[in-house]
């Protein structure tokens, strides 16, 4: 899901109108936030972090939120992944080295059998 799909099932969740996060943007209308929702318009992060606070997210949500949005946009859907990247910071130096070199010795294991892509399922 898209940034846009993320803050329209936020606001979902939470019972708000598009024409009440509009209304408390200042906005005339919500033609602005269907379009983000949609993800036609891609909202600056000062118009992100006044929707997070309408929508009551703390900045951790906020954050969270983005991550999943932004790993999601470069193919990566699995959750488990979210959950590494979203615990990295609270990671020692040397759990992050063994990640790295488990990641090093996955690619030298696909480069060893030709393959510089992950198969297509």
């Amino acid at each position: 899901m898209a940034l846009g799909d993320k803050l329209r099932q936020a606001r979902l969740e939470r019972g708000i109108t598009q024409e009440q996060i509009a209304e408390k943007m200042g906005l005339v209308n919500n033609s602005y936030i269907s379009q983000v929702e949609n993800n036609i318009k891609h909202p600056s992060l000062e118009k992100v972090n006044e929707w997070a606070d309408i929508l009551g997210l703390s900045q951790e949500e906020l954050e969270d939120l983005i991550l999943e949005a932004k790993l999601e946009e470069i193919g990566i859907g699995d959750p488990a992944f979210s959950v590494m990247f979203k615990d990295i910071p609270k990671m020692t130096a040397e759990e992050k080295r063994s990640i790295l070199r488990a990641y090093e010795a996955v690619r030298k294991a696909r480069e060893q059998r030709g393959r510089t892509k992950p198969k297509e399922d």
